[in-house]
């Protein structure tokens, strides 16, 4: 028998107390009637000990109640084997293992694989387990359902050999999302069970824990409050870790220079026991020497930005080695060959190039030779034939002169496949080429009554083509005046009965821009996968003082990259980063193709506007019917940042972490022993016997008592 109490057994100590009262005389034993007390000294009685015990049957009741009720307050139970009890009820376990790029360091995986193998060891035959890996996504390896449907024997072992076709990636470690899907799987399969059994939700992370780990999406999450996190953290021998970055052009749009050197960045981690180290491009059969190396001093947890070594060569691929750390995991930096194709304009109209007068000078001054960009401008009449070539050549078509209905619907066409095109309304007749690239019949065209001149008033700075202007700073456009511009509004409705802002919704038009008067300025009109940009009022200075305006520029810019021209020309991404599809895949879907690091092949994903799939270090090429586009993706810096996270980054963001020193687990065994004898006495209730036994025991000491100490008639007058 055990007690749930036993320090209350004590209580049986107080059996001493019958005893002591019953070795006490506190009074005579018999009352003797005397005739007269007056001539009698007073005197207290004098108490003595008694030699012997009386009523011995009433003292040994006396001493059982009081054992009885220590014995009750103690709570007894008795103890049962584990196999005897009640199954107790488990957990549910969601198993997180970090297979991101800094798992890749000498050694990390195969003591990853062994704390796994450790915690799989310790899941009870009653718990409900998920596996899951994560790097900048997080994949189910194993589901609850597909857990409770192994034979419990047999689990551990089915788990580690399906992580046998497991091993780090080069992705990065977004820890936050992995923490909040694992335990919203948690909450998903409590539910889902209907039975309701388990008790403790816990998510289970096996990482290295680096600095590098994003932990952003936690800060707009609500960690649940029964689930805690265990962190079984992957130690790293060795320190030492520097890491490559290339620096892009602080101007992106800055055309590169012969003789320029592009310039890296070389950070060493604050733990390193070294600070020496080398530079040097690889060759077409590296074989890792170091001759021609640049040899770069670093101290602990400092970084610096140097030129790259001699040798660089613009038009090729080429690698850049960093070596004498302990980790070469991220010592390699890929450099895209340097393709800057020219940007080209395809200006549709009449005006003369060296005519001040003409919107087309203006284009040209704003895309001259040796600015920016380069870009070439290319002129056509709208009544001559434009070829597909022109046009698919084109990064961004403006029209300004009527079209023909064949040139028209090779402009829709084109429109279509994903590409835009500005088209300006010069003067009232521009309704009927409005009406034929936009697909709307109803639209009539009229000079407007501007005054003394038209302002730009409603800007919705959220429209891409206006969002470079959010800052307060740069978005004043109340400098710009319009002496002239078109009205247009839907045909055969008064204008009292629908204004210009119902038109344009009615005609499927979106207004970035309006007058003062709440004519539309500038509008978009989707059509298909590709845009229209209709401005009614141009930039020639009849029309207009915009081409004078230091925002003219920027917004013809900012066309180009609504277009998707100019973010097709980065060529350095980062492993999971998305890249934007070039322009003039959009109308051939199915002849795109991804050249891959390895040399292997892929089609692209289902996305139209960029592909997700670039999970390597290396140079990509895409192949397309618009030419063959190269670009390097290289390992994102936050994954050489080695340096271990503190767990308080963790706990600040609401987690409870589960106690993980020796003391603590001692706490936790002892807290799980002592709940299993609670619930066995809570089951057992004996308590409740050993008192009906103690109150019969009561009652008939009361009995007993009464009975030996009740005086006998037949005594009084007898003398002593």
């Amino acid at each position: 028998m055990s007690f749930l109490y036993p320090l209350l057994l004590t209580g049986i100590a107080a059996v001493a107390l019958p005893i002591v009262l019953h070795m006490i005389r506190r009074h005579t034993r018999k009352r003797v009637t005397f005739s007269s007390l007056m001539f009698l000294r007073t005197t207290a009685p004098r108490l003595r000990n008694r030699g012997r015990l009386e009523h011995v049957p009433l003292l040994i009741l006396r001493c059982l109640i009081l054992c009885l009720l220590a014995f009750a307050f103690a709570r007894p139970f008795l103890p049962r084997s584990i196999a005897s009890r009640k199954s107790q009820p488990g957990k549910r376990i969601a198993l997180l293992i970090d297979t991101s790029a800094s798992m890749r360091r000498t050694g990390m995986w195969d003591r990853a694989m062994e704390e796994t193998r450790s915690a799989l060891g310790d899941m009870g035959p009653t718990d409900r387990v998920c596996v899951m890996t994560f790097d900048q996504g997080t994949r189910t390896l194993m589901s609850f359902e597909q857990w409770s449907t192994i034979d419990p024997l047999q689990r551990p072992l089915i788990t580690i050999r399906s992580l046998a076709s497991v091993s780090p990636g080069w992705g990065p470690t977004n820890l936050g999302q992995a923490l909040i899907t694992a335990a919203e799987a948690i909450e998903d399969d409590e539910i889902n069970d209907a039975r309701q059994t388990q008790i403790v939700r816990q998510v289970v992370l096996v990482s290295d824990l680096q600095q590098g780990g994003d932990l952003a999406a936690l800060s707009a999450y609500e960690w649940p409050e029964r689930t805690e996190l265990s962190i079984k953290a992957i130690p790293c021998r060795e320190t030492t870790n520097a890491s490559l970055q290339l620096i892009t052009a602080r101007d992106p749009l800055a055309p590169s220079r012969p003789g320029d050197l592009p310039s890296v960045r070389i950070t060493n981690s604050a733990d390193a026991a070294r600070n020496r180290f080398q530079l040097r491009w690889a060759d077409e059969a590296d074989t890792g020497t170091s001759a021609g190396a640049m040899e770069v001093y670093i101290p602990a947890g400092r970084s610096i930005v140097v030129q790259v070594p001699s040798g660089y060569r613009p038009s090729t691929a080429a690698r850049l080695i960093l070596s004498g750390d302990d980790h070469d995991f991220d010592n390699t930096l890929h450099v895209a060959p340097v393709t800057e194709p020219p940007v080209r304009i395809l200006y549709v109209g009449n005006d003369d190039p060296n005519d001040a007068q003409a919107m087309l000078y203006y284009i040209r001054q704003a895309f001259r030779a040796g600015d920016g960009l380069s870009s070439q401008v290319t002129q056509r009449a709208g009544s001559d034939p434009l070829s597909e070539a022109d046009i698919t050549a084109a990064n961004l078509v403006i029209v300004t002169d009527a079209l023909t209905q064949a040139n028209t619907a090779s402009l829709r066409r084109h429109m279509e496949t994903g590409r835009t095109v500005l088209f300006v309304m010069r003067s009232t007749e521009a309704a009927v080429t409005l009406s034929g690239l936009s697909g709307i019949d109803n639209l009539e065209c009229r000079e407007a009554e501007a005054g003394r001149y038209a302002m730009l008033d409603s800007i919705d700075f959220k429209h891409p083509l206006f969002a470079p202007f959010s800052d307060p700073r740069f978005g004043d456009f109340t400098r710009i005046h319009f002496w002239k511009y078109r009205r247009i509004r839907v045909a055969g409705v008064p204008p009292a009965e629908e204004t210009a802002e119902i038109a344009a919704t009615r005609s499927g038009m979106r207004v970035p821009a309006r007058f003062d008067s709440n004519d539309p300025a500038w509008l978009e009109v989707a059509i298909g996968k590709g845009s229209l940009l209709v401005w009614t009022g141009g930039w020639h200075p009849s029309d207009s003082d915009l081409a004078l305006s230091s925002k003219f520029v920027p917004l013809l810019y900012s066309i180009l990259e609504h277009g998707g021209t100019l973010s097709n020309r980065q060529s350095q991404y980062f492993v999971g980063d998305p890249v934007p599809v070039p322009s003039g895949e959009g109308k051939m879907p199915a002849t795109r193709r991804v050249r891959r690091p390895n040399d292997s092949t892929m089609d692209p994903d289902d996305s139209p506007q960029a592909f997700t799939q670039m999970d390597l270090p290396g140079i990509y090429e895409i192949e397309s019917p618009a030419g063959i586009r190269a670009f390097a993706v290289n390992l994102s810096p936050g994954e050489s940042r080695t340096e271990p996270m503190a767990v308080e980054d963790i706990e600040r963001m609401g987690i409870s972490l589960e106690p993980v020193s020796d003391a603590a687990a001692q706490t936790t065994s002892q807290a799980t022993r002592q709940a299993g004898f609670t619930e066995m006495e809570s089951e057992q209730k004996l308590w409740r016997w050993v008192l009906m036994t103690t109150l019969a025991m009561l009652l008939i000491e009361i009995w007993l008592s009464g009975r030996l100490i009740r005086p006998r008639v037949g005594s009084e007058g007898e003398q002593p």
